[in-house]
């Protein structure tokens, strides 16, 4: 099922199943649960063209979070797959507590309390964690239970209680998100919870974290100092999700190691009709940086239900994918929808359409003039001459040797045609490349001369079928090897190359 491939002049070993060079060059991230939380499903969920499992810390407990981990790595083990795993963090996100039951319903016209105290919630109150409500709204205000699904406004305030009045009535579930539209939170990052979630990232093995309502780098650089000082360096992808993120975007961008496009409750902080050109920014600003950009949120909400999208649906991921997104998420669609596999394999399907009539030169271009104020770097320069080459001479690949992943980085942000493969002798750096568009990870044994550097990609390309004898490659690689940053060879192979003989 399968294919291996055995080099017999460097006594390598590749694992590279033949259904990587069939997807989509958008990644897909799926949040995993309940409906997927099974080695068996996470391999389905590999084979229809997931990149990367998401955890949603706010939900669940830490033996399930251990038990995703584990399965998430042994099957990518199992079936030779490099993905990553995404750990959303909670962040200072002000959510309604446990309910008595797991769905409450609040009538419109009704009175509710929204409380700092640890309750069971009900329909006449809920505990609202972490603290902090209280100080952050007035009289008056409105407040929105699950993005919108219930609207309250508050009559009065006390030490304890903030007294509301439903104003649009609904369906109430545990641990659901409560907003104060224009009113920012003052609550500390690190709130308790975040915290605790921290401290699992840090004694588990997590590639990248996502960090829920980030108001600024400042937020970036603090959760980045707390995971560095507990011996851990994921990826950290910071969540556009309130207006003071959308007003800080350039210092997130730069501070951060990617940035989603958190569309629910953006579209809870800002007036919803501002979303849609809000996330063609977010996704230009990431392109010209050359960072992933993850897009979020109800992009197949009605497969939770429905075997099939609606053409609505069909066209937000069209579209998000020819305005240049990395990657594409399914939040409860995967995690506890009724359909996880078909959904993916509609994103699948969608994003190989849009693919075909993705303006290559134009991303390549947003990447090359950000990139050149000021002088263009030498590894940027070599990275966009690498797709610049490969589409000229009709190459079948780019192979990009990347000890840390930041050489296939570079070239996957200038949007090459050709595929791109990256090899790397660490699984944990193919691992760090699941979010970056168009990368294929291969895991491969580590060379310290560079002529058996350029026979292995030689022999990968022919042995995988992804070219033949007389057909021209592209390499790219850093000299001296193994030194991260330093992307500054560009080579370009007639197959086959032969294995150097030292001695």
């Amino acid at each position: 099922q399968y294919l291996e491939i055995r080099l017999a002049d460097t006594d390598s070993s590749y694992l590279l199943p033949p259904f990587l060079k069939s997807r989509a060059r958008t990644r897909i991230v799926c949040t995993i649960g309940p409906a997927t939380g099974t080695l068996s499903r996470i391999k389905r969920l590999i084979r229809a063209g997931m990149s990367v499992g998401r955890l949603n810390l706010s939900h669940g407990n830490s033996e399930h979070h251990n038990h995703y981990v584990q399965i998430l790595r042994q099957a990518a083990e199992e079936m030779g797959v490099a993905v990553g795993i995404l750990a959303d963090l909670p962040g200072p996100k002000y959510r309604v507590g446990e309910m008595a039951q797991p769905e409450i319903t609040l009538s419109t016209g009704q009175h509710f309390i929204l409380q700092r105290t640890p309750c069971d919630g009900t329909s006449e109150r809920a505990n609202v964690w972490p603290l902090g409500l209280h100080s952050d709204i007035k009289k008056g205000a409105p407040v929105l239970i699950d993005e919108g699904s219930i609207e309250l406004r508050v009559e009065e305030i006390d030490e304890e209680e903030i007294h509301c009045r439903v104003t649009m009535g609904g369906v109430m579930k545990p641990n659901k998100a409560v907003t104060a539209p224009g009113n920012t939170t003052t609550v500390d990052y690190f709130t308790p919870e975040t915290e605790d979630a921290l401290s699992w990232v840090i004694s588990s093995d997590i590639d990248y974290v996502g960090l829920s309502y980030v108001r600024d780098g400042g937020d970036v650089e603090r959760v980045r100092k707390h995971l560095s000082d507990g011996g851990v360096t994921p990826q950290l992808v910071a969540k556009i999700e309130i207006q003071q993120a959308v007003d800080n975007l350039s210092d997130i961008l730069e501070k951060s190691d990617a940035v989603m496009v958190a569309r629910g409750d953006l579209g809870v902080e800002l007036p919803f009709e501002r979303v849609p050109s809000v996330q063609k920014q977010i996704i230009r600003m990431a392109n010209e940086i050359g960072k992933p950009v993850i897009t979020a949120t109800q992009m197949m909400e009605s497969m939770i239900e429905s075997p099939s999208p609606t053409r609505a649906e069909v066209t937000d991921v069209y579209n998000a994918v020819r305005d240049g997104t990395d990657a594409i998420m399914l939040s409860a669609e995967t995690s506890v929808g009724k359909h996880p596999f078909r959904a993916v394999q509609a994103m699948t399907k969608i994003s190989k359409r849009a693919e075909r009539y993705l303006e290559y030169p134009k991303l390549a271009g947003r990447r090359r003039t950000a990139a050149s104020k000021g002088g263009l770097a030498v590894d940027d320069a070599i990275a966009d001459g690498a797709a610049v080459a490969a589409a000229s001479l009709n190459a079948k690949a780019i192979v990009a040797f990347t000890a840390s992943g930041s050489t296939a980085g570079r070239v996957a942000a200038y949007r090459p045609v050709t595929p791109l493969l990256a090899l790397t002798p660490d699984i944990g750096a193919g691992a760090k490349l699941a979010l970056r568009w168009g990368v294929i990870p291969v895991v491969v044994e580590e060379h310290s001369d560079i002529q058996d550097m350029f026979a292995a990609a030689s022999d990968l390309a022919l042995q995988t079928k992804i070219a033949k004898e007389g057909d021209v490659i592209v390499a790219v690689v850093g000299l001296p090897i193994g030194v991260p940053g330093t992307t500054n060879l560009l080579r370009v192979i007639t197959l086959p190359e032969p294995v150097s003989h030292k001695g």
